[in-house]
């Protein structure tokens, strides 16, 4: 198409509109593989949570039958624990505790930075970070 000056006019995108629209492009993807990781670290953090919560229950299953508790995790996993893929005990001791004894266990799941701990029976049903 000529214009009335002689220029013909082209259509189509410049260099620059380009750019700017792989930079927006860009920035949404980065925004959407953020999330989504954080979104990946509170589902293996939750699996970790759940996973401790089940041992607290197991250790209670198994101090009603024997009177003492586990003196490893290993024990505990034979006797019906079954912890979720990647999960695993970072810390299991049997600790006194006034003249009781008391489970110190922490787990991990591997996705995950967190480790979550658990004192049981000393702080009921209490779990934490560490």
């Amino acid at each position: 198409m000529l214009l009335s000056r002689g220029i013909k006019k082209e259509d189509g995108f410049t260099l620059i509109e380009i750019l700017v629209v792989i930079a927006v492009i860009s920035v949404l993807a980065a925004i959407a593989v953020m999330q989504y990781q954080k979104f990946n670290v509170r589902a293996f953090d939750t699996a970790a949570k759940s996973d401790l919560r089940n041992a607290m229950i197991a250790l209670e299953a198994y101090f009603s039958v024997k009177l003492v508790y586990p003196a490893t995790s290993s024990e505990l996993l034979a006797n019906g624990l079954n912890l979720s893929p990647k999960v695993s005990f970072t810390k299991y001791k049997i600790e006194p505790w006034g003249g009781e004894k008391t489970v110190h266990m922490h787990v991990k799941h591997s996705g995950s930075s967190n480790t979550w701990h658990a004192n049981y029976p000393e702080e009921g049903s209490q779990i934490e970070i560490r």
